[in-house]
């Protein structure tokens, strides 16, 4: 049961950084505005895996929501570097110098670019052959009549499930930094890491191209296998650090 002091201290913790919620809420506001008038470019571009399909909408105000709810996604991941800055610098208090160095100059643009790695892993190569294969499946006994907010709301959904799928080393990394995961625990589970991804691949795309499947397989494969050596190579250093520490006090 939550106790009164923790809503307390939350609505404390909200009044605290209530201006950059503010701020961070405006910028997103901003940034979508100005996406908003590039939305009929962005349509197209995420339209071309029906290959000619009409698009329809069905209610009045669908049409206009389509392009709203595209030019807020565009908003929150063009804001991204803005917010992530905020957020650094709000908690700059508890963290070292050397800790936001990290965050500013590495941890954050290295999320913005696997990020949009995922995001074209999902439109070049896994977004076609599931829409072909859908399609396919559906026009043995039905003609395709595509709703435009269905669409792009599937389309969005997929695109940002792979771009957080490419975050998994950042992920594994920010769980060995608390203790949580070690380098060898991941690697006595690789086996149901390797099931666990497959599954995923199965689930996020219904195309039974088995090419497609294993090359959708690989990179979340490879993205493990490189998280285990970042996990390992930091516990290294720290190893190192440890015993310099240990040697200076002797």
């Amino acid at each position: 049961m939550v106790k009164s002091e923790q809503i307390v201290g939350f609505v404390k913790l909200l009044e605290k950084f209530r201006k950059t919620i503010i701020t961070m809420f405006v910028i997103v506001i901003i940034v979508s505005s100005f996406m908003y008038f590039e939305a009929d470019y962005i349509i197209g571009i995420l339209s071309k895996p029906v290959h000619g399909v009409d698009l329809y909408f069905m209610r009045p105000a669908e049409g206009m929501m389509v392009k709203m709810k595209i030019a807020f996604l565009g908003g929150i991941i063009i804001s991204f570097p803005f917010i992530a800055y905020l957020l650094i610098h709000e908690t700059g208090s508890r963290l070292t110098v050397k800790v936001r160095r990290i965050l500013y100059f590495f941890v954050t643009p290295v999320a913005i670019l696997l990020f949009i790695m995922g995001v074209l892993f999902g439109y070049k190569l896994l977004l076609p052959s599931t829409i072909d294969f859908l399609l396919d499946c559906g026009n043995e006994f039905m003609k395709a009549n595509l709703s435009g907010d269905n669409y792009f709301s599937f389309v969005i959904t997929m695109l940002l499930t792979t771009g957080l799928i490419f975050e998994l080393p950042l992920f594994l990394i920010a769980l060995s930094r608390i203790n949580i995961i070690n380098s060898k625990m991941l690697k006595e589970k690789r086996k149901i890491a390797l099931m666990v991804s497959l599954i995923a691949v199965a689930l996020i795309t219904p195309s039974v191209d088995a090419m497609t499947f294993i090359l959708v397989a690989l990179p979340i494969t490879g993205l493990y296998e490189i998280s285990i050596w970042c996990v390992y190579l930091l516990e290294k250093k720290d190893e190192r650090n440890q015993s310099s520490k240990l040697e200076k006090s002797a």
